[in-house]
């Protein structure tokens, strides 16, 4: 008996939910005034800024002996932001300041500590849990930048002329550091899609057969609860449902079927890969991490396998 399965009746389901809903559409990751967590339209240094974040997307929850303990949440100008908010408001907030603080130039002249400060909350602390793995692959990824004389503009630029954008965006990303340790390219493709959504369209997608699916712990959960991913080993169950560190073979398994899972979506009913993510990542707010899920609200509802107690892989990696 496998471990992991992928339950073809659920995942049919799921495409012909996805393809009889209108309205599922890829978010544009903008701000419609003065940016708070997004920069807003053509705001000098939001390509630069996006570069940059979503590099960082990985590890905001935090570990207590050996268990999932809680996300990160900190408060920052104001307002409590979970992780991945919080650092993309981080972000916005020196891009606001000074256009070129995410320059790979501007970067590799910072102090450790003027690095740590950009992400600084309202008491002055900087809360990001894997801060010395986010400060490592920021010094290689100005490094890996100075090596070839470039900007994350000149790479864009190399990419734009290429026959297959997207692909030879994912390529060049494959590359970088804070991109390259993911064999999924899950950061790599949340990039891609922010690059071709936003109303700047800085990146002209001619080839979205090159599109992968975005597999962060969020969609390892939707696929677990509603069913999509089977856990037929009753001590990996275990684990998932006490919220207890996963060996790494353990959490492979999870997420490559998480992400066979997906990209069948993304084949069955033609969708984007940032259409079908933007849908499952809404879905966190009802059925999330802290407090018990809200299945009366979910859209899913009457085809979900209501798993809920199953929970996401917890397993510290840089990828998600």
């Amino acid at each position: 008996m496998q471990s992991v399965s992928l339950d073809e009746v659920q995942i049919a389901a799921f495409a012909a939910y996805l393809k009889q809903t209108a309205g599922i559409q890829p978010f544009d990751f903008c701000a419609r005034s003065e940016g708070f967590i997004y920069p807003e339209r053509d705001r000098p240094g939001a390509l630069e800024t996006f570069f940059f974040a979503c590099a960082h997307q990985f590890g905001f929850w935090i570990l207590a002996e050996d268990r999932w303990d809680k996300p990160m949440v900190a408060r920052i100008d104001g307002r409590d932001l979970k992780g991945s908010d919080f650092l993309f408001r981080a972000c916005t907030r020196a891009c606001q300041a000074d256009p070129s603080a995410f320059s790979p130039a501007t970067l590799a002249a910072r102090t450790n500590g003027q690095l740590s400060d950009l992400f600084r909350d309202d008491a002055g602390i900087n809360p990001l849990p894997m801060w010395p793995e986010h400060l490592a692959l920021i010094r290689g990824y100005a490094d890996w930048f100075a090596a070839r004389r470039e900007t994350p503009a000149d790479a864009l630029r190399r990419v734009q002329a290429a026959p297959k954008p997207l692909f030879a965006l994912l390529e060049i990303l494959a590359e970088i550091p804070g991109y390259a340790e993911d064999p999924l390219q899950k950061k790599a493709m949340l990039l891609a899609i922010v690059l071709e959504n936003r109303p700047e369209r800085f990146l002209r997608v001619t080839d979205p057969e090159s599109a992968v699916p975005i597999i962060d712990y969020h969609l390892q959960r939707s696929a677990l609860r509603t069913g999509l991913v089977r856990v037929d080993d009753p001590s990996l169950r275990r684990k998932l449902v006490a919220r207890e560190v996963l060996s790494r073979t353990e959490e492979e398994l999870i997420r490559a079927a998480t992400y066979d899972a997906v990209g069948r979506l993304m084949a069955r009913t033609g969708l984007s890969a940032a259409a079908v993510d933007w849908f499952f990542f809404q879905n966190r707010t009802r059925c999330p991490e802290t407090t018990e899920p809200d299945c009366p609200a979910c859209p899913v509802q009457a085809i979900c396998a209501r798993e809920t107690q199953l929970f996401q892989p917890v397993f510290r990696t840089t990828a998600y």
